[in-house]
């Protein structure tokens, strides 16, 4: 069983991305392109949904108040968006990174990979800005 997933999970085969792997980063790019996307929707009363996390645990998760934070961005209130979410500019930046990724792995045929300090980095400062968020208070997530 386990060697048949593993041949299932191969990115690339000969320099060259398999098909799990174009689907892979397609499903990586669609999903960034969702949650950029998403927080346009929200803040336009299109669409919104609740926070699947805090509904189980009553703690806001580290995108809690991401939506809320772009929405002030979009109207001009800085200082309320980083305070609804600090860290909304390392999840826009994030998501970015994975789309570019992965469409640039579709279009070329090969995986590209994200050095491991720039995920690391990326992770810590996220973490940060949700602990930043306990202290900032719960009025804002």
């Amino acid at each position: 069983m386990a060697a048949g997933l593993d041949r299932f999970l191969v990115l690339e085969r000969n320099g060259r991305l398999t098909s799990s792997g174009y689907g892979l980063n397609a499903l990586i790019a669609l999903t960034c392109l969702g949650t950029l996307i998403y927080p346009l929707l929200d803040a336009g009363g299109i669409l919104s949904v609740n926070c699947l996390f805090k509904s189980l645990t009553g703690l806001p998760c580290p995108t809690c108040g991401y939506s809320t934070a772009i929405g002030c961005l979009i109207g001009g209130d800085i200082l309320h968006s980083f305070l609804h979410n600090p860290g909304w500019i390392f999840w826009i930046a994030l998501q970015v990174l994975l789309v570019f990724i992965g469409i640039k792995s579709i279009v070329t045929g090969r995986q590209i990979a994200i050095p491991g300090r720039l995920v690391l980095i990326l992770a810590v400062l996220i973490l940060l800005t949700w602990a930043a968020k306990f202290v900032i208070g719960s009025e804002y997530y």
